[in-house]
């Protein structure tokens, strides 16, 4: 079978599965385990100390012993996760769900990108990363309605359904998915401990000697202590501080799931535009893209913020997701610019080790603060936290986006 196709697969499937679980995690968390803005953002806490503890090991084990296996690993433990989180409404419960699904994403952060990377060689590596984005886009827009439908049945329904179905397709990847050109840097005699640990070295020493992926990693945690704060409290702010519509009477589940279906079709109509019109696999491209990204990311959360009334909050809050969405594929097709195959799943899970440090060491602070000033402050403080990027991006845009050693020799 063909990889390509697969990875969307894969992309769309997942997407779908996760989604039947994100869609009414919010609500179910208010609204049947109580929690408050702190516990919220706890909850993100522990995912992110348990991404950060596992991901650069994981991505490791991706490139010693194989991308594939390392995906179907993730997705098991992703899909306990979730089921475990809709089976006991508890808040230590809810934290060890987090902490399970936390170290199966670092098992599958890493090594998809790097497994399509090696299995569809001859594509534009840039193209096939909108592509999955675009594919992910349509598995959630299907997954929210069954979501709702779901949740309005029992909140905890759509939870056990995306963590059974979850487990389902990592036990399905084990007939139908492909690995051919994985090849692991050769042992040298060396113990399947020790050639791990050399690996990890390799991509220590391949970040260290590029300033560009530097300034990646950095990015990578300003973006995570960002994000932490606002996915954890937007379901608040519309929630408590902005309120829904009273419209026909129509439950939170749905209402949630109105905002998550707009934000993903606006989101695959830019992805498309991008992948269309722009050339994202040339670094200078990519650079000034994001920052354009960015400014457009921190206006959009400020909007969202300070928003006064519903439909304002709404549309900030697509714009602020959107164009987060569409920023992903972009910086990833540029963490891959010059990437040796042998470490790459280990590089890429270091952006996302950086992330998750970012969204860990934030989290709790800005959560303090919706506790303390409220949630607007603390949405407040999400986006400006996000700011540095913009002079880490400029710098980036000073050397052309790309290591002056690496211009014209992208397999490097």
């Amino acid at each position: 079978m063909r990889a390509y196709p697969i990875y969307l697969g894969i992309r769309g499937a997942f997407a779908l599965f996760f989604t039947l679980w994100a869609t009414v995690a919010a609500v179910y968390r208010i609204e049947v385990v109580g929690l408050d803005p702190l516990r919220l953002v706890l909850l993100g806490t522990a995912l992110e100390v348990a991404v950060f503890v596992f991901e650069v090991p994981t991505g490791v084990f991706a490139d010693t012993f194989g991308r594939r296996r390392s995906v179907i690993i993730g997705c098991v433990l992703m899909g306990a996760g979730f089921a475990l989180e809709g089976a006991i409404p508890r808040f230590a419960a809810v934290l060890a769900a987090q902490v399970v699904w936390g170290v199966g994403y670092t098992f599958i952060s890493g090594a998809l990108e790097a497994w399509i990377a090696d299995e569809a060689p001859g594509r534009d590596l840039g193209r096939v990363y909108l592509r999955g984005e675009q594919a992910d886009y349509l598995g959630s827009f299907i997954g929210i309605p069954a979501s709702v439908l779901l949740g309005l049945v029992a909140l905890n329904l759509p939870l056990l359904a995306g963590g059974a179905l979850t487990i389902s397709l990592g036990l399905a990847l084990i007939f139908a998915m492909p690995e051919r050109n994985f090849r692991p840097s050769p042992r040298e005699g060396r113990s399947s401990m020790q050639h791990a640990a050399a690996t990890a070295r390799g991509g220590a020493r391949l970040v260290r000697s590029r300033p560009v992926l530097l300034i990646l990693l950095a990015v990578a945690l300003f973006t995570g202590m960002s994000e932490e704060g606002f996915d954890r409290l937007n379901p608040k702010q519309f929630l408590d501080v902005v309120g829904l519509p009273a419209i026909w009477g129509l439950d939170p589940v749905v209402w949630f799931g109105v905002i998550g279906a707009g934000g993903l079709v606006l989101s695959y109509l830019a992805a498309g535009v991008v992948a269309r019109s722009l050339d994202v696999d040339s670094p200078a491209v990519a650079a000034r893209l994001l920052l354009v990204l960015n400014c457009l990311t921190i206006a959009g959360m400020l909007a969202f913020a300070l928003a006064g009334s519903f439909a304002l909050a709404v549309g900030a809050f697509w714009l602020a997701t959107l164009v987060r969405r569409v920023a992903e594929p972009v910086y990833l097709t540029w963490v891959n610019e010059g990437l040796d195959p042998a470490v790459r799943a280990t590089v890429i899970s270091m952006s996302s080790q950086s992330g998750a440090l970012g969204e860990a060491s934030a989290g709790p602070v800005i959560g303090a603060i919706g506790n303390v000033f409220g949630v607007r402050q603390a949405l407040t403080a999400a986006a400006l936290i996000l700011s540095p990027t913009l002079l880490l991006y400029g710098r980036a845009i000073k050397r052309g986006g790309v290591e002056p050693g690496l211009e014209g020799k992208p397999g490097e």
